[in-house]
């Protein structure tokens, strides 16, 4: 047996680039999850941070649904939008609350 027999030639195909899909699903599941904790009674103080976090992940996943990197950018519009729709009434409410009780 030859040495050329033994190993394979050098010239296989490239495996394509894998989607980057996570930070779209992270943005949606942040958002969901920023949600049922407004509906917990002290989950407000927990809600507006993962919102945040929703927000920030919406953006990066849409950005890179742009550039043809991602495949999921509806999903990460909706965590985006979702996130945005409940974090900026919640933090408006913790601080009309906090003034509230500031004045009594």
């Amino acid at each position: 047996m030859t040495q050329r027999a033994m190993f394979p030639p050098h010239h296989s195909l490239p495996t394509p680039p894998k989607d980057r899909d996570g930070a779209g699903t992270a943005a949606l599941v942040l958002a969901l999850s920023s949600y049922m904790l407004t509906t917990v009674a002290g989950g407000f103080f927990l809600a507006i941070p993962v919102g945040i976090a929703a927000i920030v992940c919406g953006v990066v996943g849409v950005r890179r649904a742009k550039r043809g990197e991602a495949s999921n950018g509806r999903m990460a519009r909706v965590g985006l939008v979702l996130g945005s729709v409940i974090t900026v009434p919640t933090t408006i409410f913790l601080a009309w609350l906090f003034y509230g009780l500031s004045q009594a």
